[in-house]
């Protein structure tokens, strides 16, 4: 199964498809600690993530089948860099719209018809109505199975369950029970599980939602995906992508904002921790007017900075420590 293994990287990938087309999906957190291996392909200023990613893909066998979303400037140069270092694997860079009107799903539904058409290609088969509606149904218990372990499962350990399923597509059993600790929701693009969000657990925080790409996010939708051709189920699903929780890239900020508390009062999280990844201009330019979001609604919010690696991560305890007593009063 090797050779039919796809890798992907953006929570916006329709996974969905890749399984329908016969490839075990498997996204990619890359390698948080060997960035500088890829610093000969990538400008060292570049998502950390990004930079993971490639780093990690270096150091592994062949083939290197990978689609990719163009959703930041770092994807679209890692998406560059792929095609040039590994010529003979598979390669796709899908368009990823900012709006989720109509325009938006039209928009989203033609990326995954060419989506689609270049795995049918690239495998030589054809795709029926009954292979991506039996795709959907799967990947969907894969959600159910993610809520089902989440509920209960907080910190790094509820990040890592979701990475676990992103990573192997298999179903998982509940992995822990809440921890102790004052508890806090975490928005941000992606981090480490054993960085930041490990530093937040021995300073006192019980993160009980995580808003991350490789968090909660992506198993934010409640309905299988159905319709009776091809061209409704891809509707369908460009729908559901699209009415998830969004991050920051997306246009329609007061709705990922208003979800955003809508989580916060379910969750019962006392504030708000916003840990975005460095050089991420969509989270740079986000945070400003979350912030004041929060402000009105006095929700107490603490602002961090992640490396990938966050081996400064020790040295924002003291940080973290002042804001967990400040909101645990």
């Amino acid at each position: 199964m090797s050779g039919r293994e796809m890798a992907w990287f953006c929570a916006y990938t329709p996974v969905e498809v890749l399984m329908a087309a016969g490839f075990r999906p498997a996204r990619r957190f890359g390698d948080p600690h060997g960035l500088e291996a890829a610093d000969t392909h990538l400008h060292p200023a570049l998502c950390p993530y990004v930079r993971a990613c490639l780093a990690q893909a270096l150091d592994r066998r062949p083939p290197h089948h990978a689609v990719f979303v163009n959703c930041c400037d770092g994807m679209r140069r890692l998406y560059d860099a792929w095609k040039v270092l590994f010529p003979e694997s598979f390669t796709f860079l899908m368009d990823l719209p900012r709006r989720t009107d109509y325009r938006g799903r039209e928009m989203l539904v033609m990326e995954f018809r060419r989506l689609l058409s270049s795995l049918e290609e690239f495998a030589d088969v054809d795709v029926t109505a009954d292979d991506l509606r039996q795709a959907c149904r799967e990947y969907h218990e894969l959600r159910l199975s993610y809520r089902r372990s989440a509920e209960g499962t907080d910190g790094s350990a509820r990040v890592e369950l979701a990475q676990y399923i992103q990573e192997t597509c298999a179903p998982v059993e509940k992995v822990g029970d809440w921890g102790n600790g004052v508890p806090v929701l975490l928005t941000g693009n992606l981090l480490n599980p054993q960085g930041l969000i490990s530093a937040l657990q021995r300073a006192g925080a019980r993160v009980v939602w995580a808003d991350l790409c490789n968090g909660d996010r992506p198993f934010t939708a409640h309905e299988p995906v159905e319709g009776e051709d091809i061209p409704r189920i891809l509707e369908a699903l460009a729908a559901q992508y699209l009415e998830r929780h969004p991050c920051a890239r997306m246009v329609e900020r007061e709705r990922r904002y208003r979800l955003l508390l809508e989580r916060i009062r379910e969750c019962g999280a006392r504030g708000v921790v916003y840990a975005s990844l460095k050089f991420c201009d969509s989270y740079l330019y986000d945070f400003p007017q979350l912030r004041e979001r929060l402000r009105e609604e006095g929700i107490p919010l603490l602002r961090l900075e992640s490396d990938y690696a966050d081996g400064h991560a020790g040295q924002l305890l003291t940080r973290i420590e002042a804001f967990l007593e400040m909101i645990a009063e």
